[in-house]
């Protein structure tokens, strides 16, 4: 039996770790698969948006839900059911017979991408001792590590055996789920079992400026998820219409997901040092924008390599977000993490159907710069965040 130790807790991270970056890779299969599907099924980009909506409404709309039960009952058995749930239905969407089953295997597999980011979240509360903030980074550039590779991973599968032989994808999710179930139950409990209070009914007895807090850094993250996951739609048509081969594609989503987790560990680990974190996501929500508006203006090379930096600053900023919501609610860590990451990220992803919409209207690039219009408000509004934190001390 493992023991819990004073501070740091090495096995639960690592496995927290482990659990993030598997289940993660299943989450941006879809990104890979978009350019064969599209040509393969004859889809607009707004059956294209639909189908990255799908998947990242799955995967974050359903997270408070799943924060709030392993608040209350634990975390280990979501932390089994992720990896197994999303390697089985998101391995078999190459032998989906129609786009319709695609959706719906979309949808099924990610909410076990869903069940696994606020307890991996909250262990950095539960385990992190006085570091939390950088081993919040830790876990999540687990799952960055994860998301990177994915596409990369199911294109690997198709080009090497074809597109009926994705159901070997569920391999790796299978054996996290195994090593998981093996392992001794006690190094799952977080101990938030015994709090009271249910999350909504802390929020009912909130101070209207506590709320306005949690709202700003819902909103620049949602800001955040909305032009990354605008790029994961129209990108692979984008690159693979400028003639970059499909493999080459996957690397360059490995390399922008990277430096955007390379950049979360930067932005974790001075976390724990920096009082005003909310300037450093204003930071990178800002130099961000340029970068991306620029891509489609210069040649191939160039974009790909603006398209990695743009991917560097406005990734950093997710670890961030999350440390700030956790420190207003410390007592649901779970389930504040999961605000941040699911309630903005399932905005986000309802949002790219109508973006999507509006690109076969108006065009891919004009509806990008509009787009970016929102992480340059939601940087402004995070100006009043110390004004709104003061009338609550």
């Amino acid at each position: 039996m493992i023991k819990f130790k004073k501070g740091l807790n090495k096995t639960k991270i690592f496995l927290s770790f482990s659990t993030h970056m598997v289940t993660d890779t299943y989450a941006s299969f879809i990104v890979g698969l978009i350019p064969i599907l599209a040509v393969k099924l004859e889809l607009s980009l707004f059956f294209v948006g639909i189908l990255t909506s799908v998947n990242f409404i799955s995967n974050n709309l359903a997270q408070p839900a799943f924060g709030y039960l392993s608040d209350k009952y634990g975390i280990r058995y979501f932390m089994i059911a992720g990896p197994l749930v999303a390697s089985i239905f998101i391995s078999i969407l190459g032998v989906s017979p129609n786009y319709w089953s695609i959706l719906i295997f979309l949808f099924l597999g990610n909410l076990g991408v869903a069940a696994i980011h606020p307890p991996t979240a909250a262990t950095a509360s539960h385990a992190g001792g006085s570091r939390k903030g950088f081993i919040n980074s830790i876990i999540s550039f687990g799952g960055t590590v994860g998301f990177s590779a994915g596409s990369l991973f199911v294109i690997l599968i198709i080009n090497k055996l074809g597109l009926k032989f994705t159901p070997l994808a569920a391999i790796p999710g299978i054996i996290m789920a195994l090593v998981l179930i093996k392992f001794d139950p006690s190094i799952f409990m977080s101990g938030t079992k015994k709090i009271e209070a249910s999350f909504t009914k802390k929020i009912k007895r909130l101070k209207k400026a506590k709320l306005g807090l949690l709202l700003l850094i819902i909103f620049a993250s949602y800001s955040r998820d909305l032009t990354v996951l605008s790029m994961f739609t129209f990108m692979p048509l984008y690159f693979t219409n400028q003639g970059v081969k499909l493999i080459n594609f996957g690397y360059i989503i490995l390399v922008f997901i990277l430096i955007g987790g390379i950049g979360g560990l930067f932005a974790g680990y001075y976390s724990d040092k920096i009082r005003k974190r909310t300037t450093v996501i204003q930071a990178g929500l800002i130099i961000s924008v340029p970068f991306f508006y620029l891509i489609f203006k210069v040649p191939l090379s160039m974009s790909i390599i603006l398209f990695i930096l743009a991917g560097f600053f406005a990734t950093s900023t997710l670890p961030l977000c999350i440390r700030v919501a956790q420190d207003i609610f410390p007592g649901n860590v779970s389930l504040a993490s999961s605000m941040v990451m699911g309630v903005s990220g399932g905005i986000a992803a309802a949002t790219v159907i109508l973006v999507g919409k509006i690109a076969d209207n108006i065009g891919m690039v004009r509806t990008i710069n509009y787009v970016l219009i929102i992480p340059i408000l939601a940087s402004l509004l995070l100006l009043l965040f110390p004004l709104v934190r003061s009338r609550y001390r």
